[in-house]
């Protein structure tokens, strides 16, 4: 999981692979982005697998965005990451563009 925080937007740039492993990570930079009121967007456009663990760490931010008006924002979305999030029933909640 690479971040790069800019004046007032945080960017989430997802690895290829997306395990249990960066869960912990991804919550720490995710939490930093609404403590300091920072805008998010997430590119996931390189994902090849991604563990249950990051999407329910994924729903959980897109919730906690909801009640502190943080603005999250997709870049890309890979086939993978779709699918994924589809198995689980998280489409909607993960607020995921509409595919191309």
């Amino acid at each position: 999981m690479v971040d790069s925080t800019g004046a007032s937007k945080t960017v989430i740039n997802c690895e290829p692979t997306v395990d249990i492993s960066a869960a912990q990570a991804l919550y720490d930079h995710l939490a930093s982005a609404i403590e300091n009121e920072h805008d998010v967007e997430i590119n996931a456009g390189d994902v090849t697998r991604v563990d249950a663990a990051v999407l329910q760490v994924f729903t959980a931010f897109m919730l906690e965005s909801k009640t502190h008006e943080t603005t999250v924002s997709w870049k890309s979305v890979s086939d993978t990451f779709y699918a994924s999030a589809e198995l689980m029933g998280l489409s909607a909640e993960l607020g995921l563009p509409a595919r191309d």
